[in-house]
């Protein structure tokens, strides 16, 4: 019985992830259904990215969060990777720097058009970084500031 409370509880918390995708996968999947996508440059580096990496992407709110509302696409702004990004391969650096994302870790939201939606930089808190996913994906900017949001 121990064995199988464990198994379920393994398969329930490797589900319990970040699925994160290519930027042109992200893109494609956000045209067709209008989910967003959720752009978080970052470096091997930055002390705050890695904060970021094992103290508010790993918990489940931020989790179900980004579940519900985006496609999220890791971008490393000091990489040579190409990405394809508006029907061209552009490296991930290039597409840093077009974004201005020259400060790690900076968070760029994209509506399933493409558009750019918002940005924010800096390293955030479980409870303001789910917050803020909320507020973006729920659409809530449309009516309400994030400080009044941040107080409901």
């Amino acid at each position: 019985m121990l064995c199988l409370i464990f198994f379920l509880y393994s398969i329930t918390a490797s589900a319990q992830s970040i699925d994160w995708l290519s930027l042109e996968d992200a893109r494609n999947k956000a045209s067709e259904n209008g989910k967003k996508v959720m752009l978080y440059f970052e470096a091997d580096w930055c002390q705050y990215c890695q904060k970021m990496n094992k103290e508010v992407f790993p918990k489940p709110p931020v989790i179900d969060s980004l579940h519900t509302y985006f496609y999220p696409v890791r971008i490393d702004i000091d990489s040579e990777e190409e990405v394809r990004f508006n029907g061209r391969n552009i490296t991930e650096k290039s597409l840093a720097q077009k974004f201005r994302a020259l400060r790690t870790p900076t968070t760029i939201f994209m509506d399933a058009e493409g558009s750019v939606i918002g940005t924010q930089p800096g390293y955030l808190p479980v409870h303001i970084f789910t917050k803020l996913l909320s507020y973006v994906g729920s659409e809530a900017y449309g009516h309400t500031a994030f400080d009044e949001y941040l107080a409901e």
